[in-house]
């Protein structure tokens, strides 16, 4: 085994061979990573400062004139949405149809019903809630009503004979009246109405229990004028 003057010397002789490193060179690259890694902060940090600064900006742009606690300073943040409040319920208010083809005989006896003028009396004849037919009386005898209610794909049939030398009116509505003369036979009257989108609304009535009965009645029970309010009604949309 070596003697320990030996392990010594070649310890000695080993580390008389390394040679000592460049100290300025080891300092001049701490001083450039150092200068590197400053600027890579700073550009951190002008890339965080303009992110906030834009993000202010929109804030700024997008909520103009905010008090401290969240309110408008000026309330002409709140027109638009009154402006849609309105338009909405302007929308709302227009009549839209509620029904195709023909209307129910029933829903049509509903809707002529609550247009009758109070103080009649009103029942249903046998087989009139299929027909829509209704028996009314005032007290001085009792007549027959009957209506129908469709809404018309075509109206070039019903214009050329129903409505034909009928003038319009300022809205496109067409309406013929007619009553029978006195003395020729059962008292009669009808009343056709046809709208632009082709709503049609007929009424009818007559001074009798059924259309082939005897007057029961020396006056309408409905003026013309009367009839012809009931059938242009809004309510029949």
């Amino acid at each position: 085994m070596p003697s320990e003057e030996d392990f010594t010397e070649a310890l000695r002789t080993t580390l008389q061979t390394i040679e000592p490193p460049s100290t300025p060179s080891l300092v001049q690259a701490g001083v450039r990573n150092g200068r590197r890694r400053r600027r890579r902060r700073a550009a951190a940090v002008g890339v965080s400062g303009a992110a906030v600064l834009a993000l202010v900006g929109l804030g700024a742009a997008v909520v103009p004139g905010l008090l401290s606690d969240g309110r408008p300073a000026d309330d002409s943040l709140a027109r638009p949405a009154a402006s849609a409040t309105t338009a909405s319920a302007t929308a709302s208010t227009t009549p839209k149809p509620t029904f195709t083809g023909t209307l129910p005989a029933d829903r049509a006896l509903a809707t002529l019903t609550a247009l009758l003028p109070a103080g009649l009396k009103h029942s249903s004849p046998p087989g009139g809630r299929q027909s829509g037919q209704l028996w009314v009386d005032d007290g001085h005898g009792k007549s027959l009503l009957e209506v129908h209610v469709s809404r018309q794909t075509s109206t070039t049939a019903l214009r050329s004979h129903v409505f034909a030398g009928t003038t319009p009116l300022a809205d496109g509505t067409l309406i013929e009246s007619r009553q029978a003369p006195p003395g020729t036979g059962p008292g009669h009257a009808a009343v056709n109405v046809l709208h632009p989108d082709g709503l049609y609304v007929t009424i009818m009535a007559w001074q009798g229990a059924s259309q082939n009965a005897p007057s029961t009645r020396t006056t309408p029970i409905l003026t013309l004028a009367q009839l012809r309010a009931i059938a242009t009604s809004s309510q029949w949309q």
